[in-house]
């Protein structure tokens, strides 16, 4: 397989306008890695492997696709595994990927943004894996069919030109099909479009809306209602303090004595409500301050529903260019009169990732005063915080492991 990647790189972009079957490229592409790949599965009659490099007019990202017919038998729609090759044929992914065309037949202008939240879905439920769940860069703009391969990649690695060997792209293949076959085992007798949509349904439908979210956490947080009337906790904005001399960490990051756990995971579970609740609020009267009230209506408490979400709020954030996009939060409230450490799980860093600057940490502080204290960390989580993991996830070797 090596060597007939490595010519397709070498030569896609010599060719002429028109595709030319007669090419040994053309050849490569729609006829011996296919069947390279194919052969590498002989027993699954389910599989259809087919490459194109476009009808007519030579297309700009060519592809090598691996689909269960059970799923699907196009790929303008459905769940399968591709081979996407960039623009500038400076690499290739191998990506877990979805039809972005059926997306656009069922949501039109909402496509890329329906597309997001299966890919994000779909994420969210891989765990056992090594790869990369980053985005992929295919050297597009916004409209073309390159820019809907990337919203919907859902899993992806990428070779360089001259950087990966037969070896590796065999492995790597395996693991990305386990990983399709144990999606598609889920899909019972459903279509793939009913798939989406329940996925899509579940969302908007258990996600508590900002408005109500607010009362569900004050009864909750202050079921006695002692607050003085009309009163709300405001948050004030502030730069974030770094310790640097480490001093008096036994006050701010006690290790020692006896816990009682159910009483901190009670006071726990009531520090970050208290702390969800203020961020909602605040978030409704930032977007309302610019005036982009109906965005603030959208505001989600997406917790409520699951932890698989990788952050708590959905909010929405203006971009440099002046469009509005989603903006995904994770609140992190404590009732600490200072800033102390806090814990974060390995999918708020995987999700920080995928996000990137659309991402942010709201790290609120002295929760319980009149006037707690907060600070916004924009971006990869490991890139603002020093991240140091203290647990580990222990899994039974079994008895032929003794």
């Amino acid at each position: 397989m090596k060597e007939s990647f490595q010519y397709i790189l070498d030569t896609y972009q010599s060719l002429p306008g028109r595709v030319d079957s007669g090419t040994r490229t053309y050849r490569e592409l729609v006829h011996n890695l296919p069947a390279e790949i194919k052969a590498l599965f002989p027993d699954r009659e389910d599989l259809i492997v087919k490459g194109s490099m476009g009808n007519g007019n030579r297309a700009e990202y060519p592809w090598i696709s691996i689909l269960n017919r059970n799923v699907t038998v196009t790929t303008q729609k459905g769940l399968y595994v591709v081979f996407l090759f960039k623009k500038d044929m400076s690499g290739f992914y191998l990506t877990l990927n979805q039809g972005i065309t059926n997306f656009e037949n069922l949501y039109g202008r909402e496509k890329y943004a329906n597309a997001q939240k299966v890919s994000d879905y779909f994420r969210s439920e891989i765990t056992d894996t090594t790869i990369s769940k980053d985005p992929i860069y295919l050297g597009t703009k916004r409209g073309d069919l390159g820019y809907g391969y990337e919203t919907t990649t859902v899993l992806q690695t990428f070779y360089p030109s001259h950087g990966f060997t037969d070896t590796v792209l065999r492995n790597d293949l395996l693991e990305m099909m386990d990983i399709y076959d144990s999606i598609v085992k889920h899909f019972d007798s459903g279509s793939y479009d009913t798939v989406i949509q329940r996925v899509l349904a579940q969302e908007m439908e258990q996600i508590i809306p900002a408005e109500e979210a607010v009362e569900m956490i004050r009864e909750i947080v202050d079921p006695d209602n002692d607050l003085p009337f009309g009163f709300n906790r405001q948050l004030q904005q502030v730069e974030p303090y770094v310790d640097r001399d480490n001093k008096y960490t036994r006050i701010t990051n006690p290790q020692a004595g006896k816990i009682d756990y159910i009483k901190k995971a009670m006071r726990d579970a009531r520090t970050g409500l208290l702390g969800e609740q203020m961020v909602i609020q605040y978030e409704q009267e930032r977007l309302s301050s610019l005036g982009l009230e109906e965005y603030a209506e959208k505001v989600r408490w997406v917790s409520s529903e699951s932890d698989s979400y990788g952050y708590d709020i959905l909010s929405y954030t203006v971009l440099p260019d002046g469009s509005v996009k989603e903006l995904y939060i994770e609140v992190k409230a404590t009732t600490s009169k200072v800033d102390t450490v806090f814990y974060v799980s390995r999918n708020e860093v995987e999700k920080s990732n995928i996000y990137a600057d659309r991402y942010c940490v709201y790290r609120i502080y002295d929760a319980n005063s009149m006037s707690p204290k907060f600070y916004k960390a924009f971006g990869r989580i490991e890139d603002n915080f020093i991240l140091d993991p203290i647990t580990y996830m222990a899994r039974y070797k079994g008895l032929d492991a003794a």
